[in-house]
């Protein structure tokens, strides 16, 4: 497990930049979404249980910056980090395709798990919108980045692993 005096304030940048610098950014309603991008590509590089603890530090970071109901995307970011982290689809292609089939998959059920919350908490979502102009966009977005923030992640993991373990 990556020390929490890295994780912690890693993710709480990922949070306020994601909630202030670019919570304007769209392009086509996709929205680069900073903090699933880091869980996911850390659960497919660790696995589902670190990516997991990612999804639950990064969630509250997210949830106590928004104004959605709290443990939304804490909820959401943990199922993605579920996903993302499984063996399915390793056989398929290279590691970049392998990633950014996982997280478009991933970022679809983040995003379908955080609708779910919206609506079982009384707020009033418009589902054929969201999943056609946010959800299906920022998939798309996210997946196209994904590869980028590998590159980075992959050089902590292979810097912090523990030598001789796998977390696969």
């Amino acid at each position: 497990m990556l020390s929490l005096y890295l994780v912690l304030p890693l993710l709480t940048a990922a949070a306020l930049a994601q909630s202030t610098a670019l919570a304007g950014v769209s392009l086509f309603g996709a929205h680069p979404d900073l903090v699933f991008l880091l869980v996911a590509v850390w659960a497919f590089l660790r696995g589902p249980i670190e990516g997991a603890i990612w999804a639950f530090i990064g969630g509250l970071l997210l949830d106590a910056l928004s104004g959605g109901p709290f443990g939304g995307f804490a909820l959401a970011l943990l199922v993605a980090a579920l996903l993302t982290g499984q063996q399915w689809g390793r056989e398929l292609g290279s590691t970049a395709f392998q990633l950014m089939l996982l997280v478009l998959v991933g970022c679809f059920a983040f995003h379908i798990t955080l609708l779910l919350a919206l609506t079982a908490t009384g707020y009033s979502v418009n589902w054929p919108y969201a999943l056609s102009h946010t959800a299906g966009p920022s998939a798309a977005l996210n997946a196209l980045l994904a590869p980028v923030a590998h590159l980075p992640l992959s050089w902590l993991d292979r810097r912090t692993r523990p030598e001789g373990i796998t977390f696969h």
